[in-house]
């Protein structure tokens, strides 16, 4: 017959661990229709205070959305509201295999993440002190056994290694943030290209390693200012020869209404 299959068998504990992996990586996302209504219904109440920014100030525009959600989904239920942005801005880190995002939130949950590596490494301990233990039983007799372990308990002590840079991808705790950063790539991918198929809107795609806050910000505002300001190109001989026309013509023009006059 069938064996029965609990909850303790190796294969459901590997399905729910996985489901646990996931759940912990997605995060609830509002549907795509209720961002869209709550963004309108926020851009209409700034529209009403937009011309009071500096004078003449424009009534539309003036707004950023930051951490909007990216599925192709979200973007389209923007698009049918008539609120894309002109310029989509996206934050990456692919120097040295993403280090500088993975210290940063190791250094904002440092003592979350530093709570989980201690009960890691405890237990670890605990599983190696138990190992030593049952050999110990088989070689020696209960009172050297005993005098040995007390000496162990003296000399035990777990402290949190140093981190150094390179350790970061290679710390199992920081497993659920690397997942994370992949799902964002992943997500980014399929977005990026539905986003570039609107010609009014500008992707600029900044890397975060060795910037500051300020520097991500100057440069983001120079993309945006880019397409207001006055480009001057070089004339070809072709455009002097008509401009030469023109000034004539309106020249002639000029001459026979002061005839006429």
């Amino acid at each position: 017959g069938m064996s029965e299959i609990t909850a303790d068998h190796p294969e459901v504990q590997a399905m729910v661990e996985e489901a646990i992996k996931s759940a912990s990586v997605s995060e609830v996302t509002l549907s795509p229709e209720i961002y869209a209504e709550v963004l309108e219904r926020a851009i209409a109440e700034l529209m009403k205070k937009n011309k009071d920014r500096f004078p003449g100030a424009p009534e539309k525009g003036g707004w950023v959305v930051d951490n909007y959600p990216l599925s192709v989904d979200h973007w389209s239920a923007l698009s049918e509201k008539g609120l894309l942005p002109d310029t989509v801005v996206c934050l990456k880190d692919t120097e040295k295999d993403g280090v500088c995002i993975l210290r940063r939130t190791y250094l904002a949950n440092r003592d979350e993440i530093n709570s989980k590596i201690l009960k890691r490494q405890t237990e670890e301990a605990i599983e190696k002190k138990e190992e030593r233990r049952k050999e110990m039983e088989e070689i020696l007799t209960s009172e050297e056994h005993q005098s040995v372990e007390a000496a162990e308990e003296k000399g035990k002590k777990i402290i949190l290694p140093e981190l150094a840079e390179d350790d970061f991808s290679d710390i199992p705790e920081m497993e659920t943030i690397k997942r994370k950063i992949d799902l964002f790539m992943h997500d980014w991918l399929t977005v990026e290209s539905e986003i570039k198929q609107s010609s009014l809107v500008q992707v600029v795609v900044l890397e975060i390693a060795e910037q500051t806050p300020e520097s991500l910000l100057n440069q983001t505002v120079l993309v945006m200012e880019k397409p207001f300001k006055y480009h001057g190109w070089e004339l070809s001989a072709e455009d002097l020869d008509e401009e030469a026309e023109d000034l004539a013509a309106e020249g002639e023009d000029e001459e026979v209404e002061e005839e006429e006059n």
